[in-house]
């Protein structure tokens, strides 16, 4: 662009006459500043402050959302060892509550004669976090290895606090090598007899999720304790549930 020098306006290269002022271009006037661009606006500079800063936000933004995504929790309980024996014992009990027993023929012969059967008693079985999270997770097989899945689910930790609420951590290897811990809270409850899990939040690693995103680490843990045959097999006959500061206490019965 040439600058006309006169009344300063831009003009194109190639031009003769001013297509401001009108007055003829004489190149032989014109300084070789007249061939620089025009300084920015003071608009256009604002827009390109406004532009670098938000580069920045932006940039800082997602260091933040990986961070918080990969960020260790804290208070994870892992399976370390074997369940006590006592523990074991009674989540195996607490599966079978209710279930037909094995009668003789002399036996079944007497109740074929009108004769009713004893009605099973309720039980009621005590779990600590430590025992709750190693029987689910060797029941749940974890850790799995599936080189098929993006995040094969390592341990799950269960934490039974305050209130009446769980606070559960299950840890999956996002290409089989970063861990990214999904965590909820909620207060189970057992209503015609029904359990409810009330989600209270959700969150990977440290950020919290909403929408869609919540429903989907909810759904990681559904799908992990609808494959759970002896978890499934208390829950049928499941009739209460209280959970105290590290503890858990659950009562069974047939229905």
């Amino acid at each position: 662009m040439i600058n006309c020098p006169k009344c300063n306006t831009d003009n194109l290269l190639n031009a003769i006459f001013c297509r401001g002022c009108g007055e003829k271009l004489e190149l032989s006037e014109l300084t070789p500043d007249s061939f620089l661009p025009p300084p920015p606006s003071t608009a256009q500079k604002i827009m390109k402050i406004i532009n670098r800063v938000g580069s920045i936000v932006i940039g800082v933004l997602l260091i933040i959302i990986i961070v918080g995504l990969f960020c260790p929790v804290g208070g994870v309980i892992k399976p370390e060892g074997e369940p006590s024996a006592e523990a074991t014992k009674n989540f195996a009990e607490a599966q079978n509550v209710g279930a037909p027993a094995a009668t003789s023929r002399r036996t079944s012969r007497r109740r074929t004669n009108n004769t009713p059967a004893a009605p099973v008693a309720d039980q009621t079985f005590s779990f600590s976090s430590e025992d709750a999270t190693g029987l689910v997770s060797k029941a749940m097989s974890l850790p799995r290895n599936n080189p098929d899945d993006k995040m094969p689910p390592q341990h799950l930790s269960i934490d039974f606090q305050d209130e009446g609420y769980v606070r559960l951590v299950l840890t999956c290897n996002l290409l089989g090598k970063m861990p990214m811990h999904n965590v909820l809270i909620a207060k189970p409850t057992v209503e015609n007899n029904t359990l409810a899990m009330n989600i209270e939040s959700a969150r990977i690693g440290i950020l919290p999720m909403f929408g869609p995103l919540k429903e989907n680490v909810i759904e990681k843990f559904n799908r992990l304790s609808s494959s759970c045959a002896p978890l499934q097999n208390i829950q049928k006959n499941l009739k209460r549930a209280t959970v105290t500061p590290g503890r858990v206490s659950i009562t069974v019965g047939k229905k």
